[in-house]
């Protein structure tokens, strides 16, 4: 016991601020594999299955899919994405446990996708910080994600096998820049696509950002929220190359749901075969937490 308080002070005692953003991108990415390591480790242990039916507080259902028609073929697919929005009241730990457990009934594998390097533009409009310090507290985030709820992917592992990667790691790699190059170039060049972005950098703009703020400021929030759906959009074009088709989501974005739908025919055409499933999350009682 002692020596875990003792690494505990370490880490929250040692200098982050003193590494560079590249090595604290490294760090993220080991111990991020650790985590899935010690995670398959507790499985084959044979680690007690709790049985939380009746306790969940939140109960998930299928809401809409996109495109409608793939509705009643939606059983022909094994495997799915589960991308976090880090900071969204839709992935604090109760209603991500109502998500885990609907996933593990419907699909053999699932990619827990934590949005830390796009939660980082979110850090700079909310906050107004520069980048390398809103890196930091997005790495962070990230990984506090991961250490609240991994034992509650592992409670439901017997029918869904979840592994965590985070959407820097898929930034890596060179398909993703061809794809944010691609999308760009769109936005510059295609009215449709562009009134899409623009559309959806209000509503973000509307939803995370906290305080008025000058006009100048304003011009870079607004690059900050086209970034954020250029960037994201670009991570999800690689995995739906990669055979990572169907993308679960508790709640509704639009913008994804017409690009899934078709109505955007222009984008990628990984990005075009994303299909897009909207999850209905209920509160099970009135007095339920919706908060750990």
């Amino acid at each position: 016991m002692s020596s875990y308080i003792d690494e505990e002070k370490i880490i929250e005692n040692f200098e982050w601020s003193q590494l560079s953003l590249e090595r604290l991108k490294l760090l993220q990415s080991q111990i991020s594999k650790e985590i899935n390591i010690k995670i398959q480790e507790q499985l084959t242990k044979g680690s007690a299955n709790f049985n939380k039916e009746t306790s969940l507080a939140f109960k998930v259902s299928l809401a809409k899919t996109f495109p409608h028609s793939i509705r009643g073929s939606l059983s022909e697919y094994d495997k799915c994405v589960f991308p976090i929005s880090l900071g969204s009241k839709n992935f604090y730990t109760k209603r991500v446990e109502a998500c885990i457990k609907w996933i593990s009934y419907n699909f053999k594998n699932c990619l827990v996708l934590v949005g830390d390097s796009v939660h980082r533009l979110t850090i700079q409009v909310r906050e107004g910080i520069k980048e390398d310090e809103a890196w930091l507290k997005a790495i962070h985030t990230a990984q506090k994600f991961v250490n609240e709820n991994y034992l509650s992917f592992q409670e439901y592992s017997e029918g869904c096998q979840f592994e965590f990667k985070m959407l820097s790691e898929i930034a890596k790699r060179s398909d993703f820049n061809i794809y944010y190059d691609e999308l760009q170039s769109l936005y510059q060049k295609n009215e449709s696509f562009q009134s899409m972005v623009n559309s959806f950098a209000q509503s973000y703009l509307n939803r995370v950002k906290q305080v008025e703020v000058e006009d100048i400021q304003e011009l870079k929030q607004k690059h900050l929220a086209t970034t954020y759906l250029l960037e994201e959009s670009a991570l999800f074009s690689c995995l739906a190359k990669e055979g990572w088709l169907v993308f679960l989501y508790p709640g509704s974005i639009k913008t994804f749901e017409e690009i899934s739908e078709g109505l955007h025919p222009e984008v990628p055409q990984a990005l075009k075969q994303m299909i897009w499933i909207s999850l209905r999350l209920k509160k099970r009682n009135a007095k339920s937490e919706d908060e750990k």
